[in-house]
């Protein structure tokens, strides 16, 4: 009983708040819960992939892989602008800021649903009356009301600690403003579809502001073509028999435009030739292959079996984002909204369905970002089962179970049990391996990788943002395939590609067969490649120091000796060989951080195998004494490696026999 009065008191006294104040007071602090969690749990430095790449994108107003993702551009440069710590740090807060403010504005996407009558009830009351000295431009608000704000305050937070969506928070990426993105227009599109317009001007209003969020989605990235089916849909149920509609249809494709205008950063950009100018979108056709992706479509629907992969990963990612204790409100809610407003539910289910659908598609190891939205329909069904469960119709006697914020708190439980899973804090693995890097490489070095996710990204940012080794020139073998690459070769490093035009000139026409689609020799285009990728080693063995990273095949820098130095191989002629004494080792600095991601696992036996090859180079060479802290060392990175343990126990054995033979020398000697 004091339970049930302790609840009705809390709901009354929130009641008594008026109601617009008492919205934004829930989307506030669930923005800033998320904020504050997501700073604690920020990674201080580089991540993998693209980060490096995005970084140096918004730093120096570059052009990033396709689909160029203006709008992000735009925003993160001007963010980067800002005096707050490092340039990659700055970035980080910046994705951390926009993810928090989408989870607030997810909470005001939830109670648009939530507020919904059933849709034969009789229109929606306007709660109670106001009293004496209240306006009607603030009423307080209904219990009703206020715990449909709870609940869609209890889906916001879910929605922030979902493992995906938290952890792509921690560091620079585009899903961020995704997700911003997602919440502005799906809340949008709640008015314009389910609340009932006024006027004529209302509905324009409405028309025109989701098509301008829809543009401005469409600028950052193209997965927002995942929302189309949904909004077509619920178009043809809602709008589409109105008399005059089509002249609110041309203002809403005004407004689309508008939203597209980013758009024109690419080609602009591109005609002044930054550093990164991936794909070189400065004409028509180059624009149109960037913006569609069109490198990547070979990814996009490869084979059932492919698909079918992806798609049972994108269930264990919803369990897993979700934790097993949101399941019950999910399918509470999956079922209560099809009760309550079949509209609503068919909106919800057809985006869940299309982004699973389409996502499943695509064949890229790290897909998981790519089911956002499917999360935040999930989140949305969560709303409305934690709205369905507190109601008092499941739980009568149980008072504290009718409280949504109870519940909001519950399903936080299994997330939070991620924390050590997801949280980035003291992560400086890239920014490590990369230093690493740099120090295994002499000034005015050459080396040829294609180690992106590793550390090639991370290396436009710290030599054009952090002035780090400006001497080294770094090259990426595989977007050798690509013929913009080549531009930017020859704008950046005007030496290297005028030595090797004569290869770049013949690979280029076998290059253009196949960007445009036509029909190609898949022999000829290859010795081509392999030809301009050795021509470039060649021309520059003769002026500067060359590397290989472990990766590269060994039909590349054929006839070349490669000598393990730190994380990379330096080449040699076989008459130029130094003494294996004299070979530099630098000293290689890592802060321990545990990750069982696929690419800190990666990078781990990165580090133990250029570790095992400078042993066992320095074990062909006699220098036994030199091998036993190398594979120690490796062993750190990889203690279950056998390959390591069967070198440490040939190792000990041969320097035994040494100690005999110098123990028997040295008797010998005294006879």
């Amino acid at each position: 009983m004091a339970e049930r009065r302790a609840r009705q008191s809390m709901m009354e006294a929130l009641s008594a708040v008026p109601f617009p104040r008492l919205r934004l007071f829930v989307s506030l602090a669930v923005s800033i819960v998320a904020l504050l969690v997501y700073v604690s749990t920020i990674a201080p430095s580089m991540d993998f992939i693209d980060a490096g790449e995005l970084a140096t994108v918004a730093h120096t107003w570059g052009i990033a892989h396709p689909t160029g993702y203006p709008l992000f551009t735009l925003l993160a440069g001007l963010w980067a602008l800002l005096p707050i710590g490092s340039g990659i740090f700055r970035l980080n807060l910046f994705s951390a800021v926009l993810s928090a403010a989408a989870a607030g504005i997810a909470v005001q996407f939830f109670y648009e649903l939530l507020r919904l009558r059933p849709q034969r009830s009789p229109a929606r009351g306007k709660g109670r009356k106001p009293k004496a000295g209240e306006t009607a431009a603030a009423p307080a608000a209904t219990s009703d009301e206020v715990g449909a704000l709870l609940s869609a305050g209890a889906g916001g937070l879910l929605l922030a600690f979902g493992g995906t969506f938290w952890r792509s928070a921690l560091t620079i990426e585009v899903y961020p403003l995704h997700m911003l993105m997602l919440s502005l227009l799906l809340w949008s599109a709640a008015r314009l579809f389910f609340l009932p317009a006024t006027d004529g001007s209302a509905l324009r209003r409405r028309m025109m502001l989701t098509a301008l969020l829809l543009g401005l989605s469409f600028s950052n990235h193209m997965s927002t073509v995942f929302l189309l089916p949904a909004f077509a849909l619920l178009l043809l149920m809602t709008h589409a028999r109105r008399p005059g509609i089509w002249k609110e249809f041309l203002w809403a494709g005004a407004s689309l435009a508008a939203g597209l205008l980013p758009y024109l950063y690419l080609p602009l950009r591109a005609a002044a030739n930054p550093y990164l100018n991936w794909g070189d979108p400065a004409t028509l056709e180059k624009f149109i292959w960037h913006v569609t992706g069109k490198q990547y479509s070979v990814w996009m629907f490869s084979s059932s079996e492919a698909w079918a992969s992806q798609f049972m990963h994108g269930m264990e990612v919803f369990g897993r984002d979700s934790g097993l204790l949101a399941l019950l409100p999910v399918a509470v809610g999956l079922a209560a909204v099809f009760r309550l407003r079949r509209d609503v539910g068919l909106f919800l289910l057809t985006l869940f369905l299309t982004c699973v659908i389409w996502a499943a598609g695509y064949d890229i190891p790290d897909i998981d970002s790519y089911f956002l939205l499917g999360f935040f329909v999930f989140s949305a069904w969560a709303a409305f089962g934690i709205r369905q469960l507190s109601n008092g119709k499941f739980f009568r006697k149980q008072a504290l179970l009718r409280n949504p914020m109870v519940w909001g708190l519950v399903l936080l439980i299994p997330l939070f049990a991620q924390t050590g899973r997801i949280s980035q804090a003291g992560n400086y693995l890239v920014e490590d391996y990369t230093m690493n890097m740099y120090a295994s490489l002499e000034e005015n070095a050459l080396v040829m990788s294609f180690q992106w996710d590793f550390w090639v990204s991370a290396s436009y940012y710290y030599q054009q943002v952090e002035g780090m080794r400006p001497d080294v020139i770094v090259l990426d073998k595989e977007l050798f395939r690509r013929s913009w690459y080549f531009e930017q070769l020859r704008h950046n490093y005007p030496d290297v590609y005028e030595a090797s035009r004569e290869e770049i000139e013949a690979f280029l026409p076998h290059l253009e067969r196949f960007e445009q689609g036509l029909p190609y020799d898949p022999v000829a285009i290859e010795e081509a490649f392999n030809a301009v990728v050795n021509g470039i080693i060649e021309r520059a063995y003769k002026t500067r120091p060359v590397y290989v990273t472990i990766e590269m095949e060994k039909q590349f820098a054929p006839g070349y000796v490669r000598v393990p130095q730190g994380l990379a191989f330096r080449i040699y002629r076989p008459e130029d060989l130094p003494d294996p004494a004299d070979t530099p080792m630098p000293e290689l600095r890592y802060r321990n951080f545990q990750s069982q991601e696929r690419l800190p696992v990666e990078m781990r036996n990165f580090y133990a195998s250029m570790l095992l090859n400078r042993a066992v180079y320095l074990f062909n060479a006699g220098l036994y004494s030199r091998v036993d802290p190398l594979l120690r060392q490796a062993l750190t990175f990889a203690p279950d490696d056998r390959r390591l343990h069967e070198w440490m126990r040939r190792n000990e054995q041969r320097m035994r026999v040494d100690e005999a033979g110098r123990g028997d020398e040295g008797r010998n000697t005294q006879r």
